[in-house]
């Protein structure tokens, strides 16, 4: 619980699957809080992704949020939620700010996507709404083109209020990736923290077959 003498006015906002959860996000997660100044940060996984509602989840929401939970376990600024998740059906973005702002009046709420949703941003529910209400920040890819950035930022600027960019190293993974990689039984603990790996192995997750 967060006392008067340490009032939060800075909040930040992560969503996404999380199927599983690596170190990438983690490191992402690091940067956007540092460059931010964020008090806290929200780490919220999707129920179901508007863009994606026939791809069911291979694995159980709870796993999804335990593994978040040990991913983020000695981060703490880093709050999982399970507020989508909670809510159930399709997880539209502006329903999760207005449920936050309710939560926490008086806080500037930093919104992160990655630079491919925001180049998608305008098919997203009350886009334009979410950008007068949030503050929206971009990873910015480091292989990325200016040209891009500009794309970027012209597509998700509203009343002078452009993004934030985010800057984190290049770490080149994906959960798609370490989930066909586990099921080919491929080495993945460089992807991530030991405990979700040994989290993994002990509910033969994403077709772990088990052995060293």
């Amino acid at each position: 619980m967060q006392t008067t003498d340490n009032p939060i006015s800075r909040i930040g906002i992560i969503g996404g699957s999380f199927n599983p959860v690596h170190r990438a996000h983690c490191r992402i997660a690091e940067e956007f809080i540092l460059q931010t100044s964020c008090d806290i940060c929200y780490c919220i996984p999707t129920a179901v992704s508007p863009f994606k509602q026939k791809q069911p989840f291979d694995v159980q929401d709870d796993d999804r949020l335990a593994m978040l939970r040990l991913a983020f376990r000695y981060q703490p600024k880093i709050r999982v939620s399970d507020l989508e998740i909670q809510r159930g059906g399709v997880s539209y973005t502006i329903d999760t700010i207005a449920a936050l702002t309710t939560l926490h009046p008086h806080t500037t709420l930093f919104l992160l996507i990655g630079q491919d949703q925001a180049a998608e941003f305008h098919r997203w529910k009350e886009w334009e709404l979410l950008l007068e209400r949030v503050q929206l920040c971009i990873v910015r890819r480091p292989d990325s083109h200016a040209q891009v950035d500009v794309i970027s930022r012209q597509l998700t600027t509203r009343e002078g209020k452009p993004p934030i960019w985010i800057d984190y190293p290049l770490m080149n993974i994906s959960s798609t990736a370490i989930r066909e990689y586990i099921r080919q039984g491929m080495d993945v603990e460089t992807m991530l923290a030991p405990e979700v790996m040994e989290y993994i192995h002990e509910h033969h997750l994403y077709g772990y077959a088990g052995g060293a």
